[in-house]
């Protein structure tokens, strides 16, 4: 005797819609973290105001910027709208942008410069994260476009191998007495 019970067919769009409603969700969640993203690229850009990694960092900000867009088209692709509070929420993250919470005193050396980095590595790598997630969807899914998203998977990855080598040619000055 099986446990299995017949599928409805009124269940199984159930479930269609639940999935779509997680996916919707997991995806605007991004997005609105992306926000928060963006404006620490840009506050870690001004840490650096005035050596060559104030240029990285604003770089990756405007990649930041650029892939953000392309979740929100890819948002709007597949027909699905953000929450009204959520947008609230992104409109706040616009409002206190300058703000720095991680490295408030914009110090380049000390451990809070170093929390900053890794703070920054650890977004990326959950953007890369969610590009990996929409691949798999996308073997199953005509909706996803796969090469867009190895693309952004590949900037994702570019964008993490430059923060480690920002973090790894500035750790000695603040960890090591008496280093460059």
């Amino acid at each position: 005797m099986s446990d299995a019970r017949p599928t409805r067919p009124d269940q199984t769009r159930a479930d269609a819609s639940d999935a779509h409603d997680h996916l919707a969700a997991y995806l605007n969640e991004h997005l609105l973290a992306s926000e928060g993203g963006l404006h620490a690229f840009r506050a870690a850009a001004r840490t650096w105001e005035g050596t060559p990694h104030e240029r990285t960092l604003l770089a990756l900000a405007d990649e930041i910027a650029r892939d953000r867009k392309d979740l929100a088209v890819l948002i709007d692709r597949l027909g699905y709208r953000p929450a009204g509070w959520k947008r609230l929420l992104t409109l706040a993250f616009r409002a206190g942008g300058s703000a720095n919470p991680i490295n408030f005193l914009r110090m380049r050396g000390g451990s809070m410069a170093q929390l900053e980095l890794d703070v920054l590595t650890g977004m990326v790598r959950a953007k890369l994260s969610m590009w990996d997630a929409l691949l798999e969807l996308a073997e199953d899914d005509a909706r996803f476009d796969g090469r867009m998203l190895q693309a952004l998977r590949r900037r994702a990855e570019q964008q993490i191998t430059e923060l480690q080598n920002l973090a790894r040619s500035t750790v000695r000055a603040r960890f090591l007495p008496g280093a460059p």
